[in-house]
């Protein structure tokens, strides 16, 4: 059965790296928020009121993530990332859907 802290456990790597992001437990469920440095606000804030909810925000999140930083990365000023790191990004996101199937088998 998935729960929400199986889903915190499954994620821990990327909510320990994104810097940007809070997650934080409230009556009505996980606010998940992302914070803009440049605006010195918050970016996102949604409320996942169940572990699947909650799930697919972080999984949005890690993959959005990943393309922050490829574009982050480029040396070039193009801005945008190719179909070749968007693939690469979907590749990237399977262990945490597979660790999801794994959670809610037992």
């Amino acid at each position: 059965m998935l729960t929400n802290e199986k889903v915190l456990e499954i994620f821990k790597d990327y909510i320990d790296a994104d810097e940007a992001l809070d997650i934080l437990s409230t009556r009505r469920g996980y606010a998940v928020m992302l914070w803009d440095f440049a605006h010195r606000d918050w970016s996102d804030v949604v409320c996942c009121q169940t572990p699947e909810a909650l799930f697919d925000k972080l999984l949005d999140s890690y993959a959005l993530y990943q393309e922050f930083l490829m574009i982050r990365d480029k040396s070039d000023s193009e801005g945008e990332i190719s179909e070749a790191e968007r693939a690469q990004i979907q590749e990237m996101r399977l262990p945490y859907l597979e660790k999801r199937k794994e959670a809610e088998t037992k």
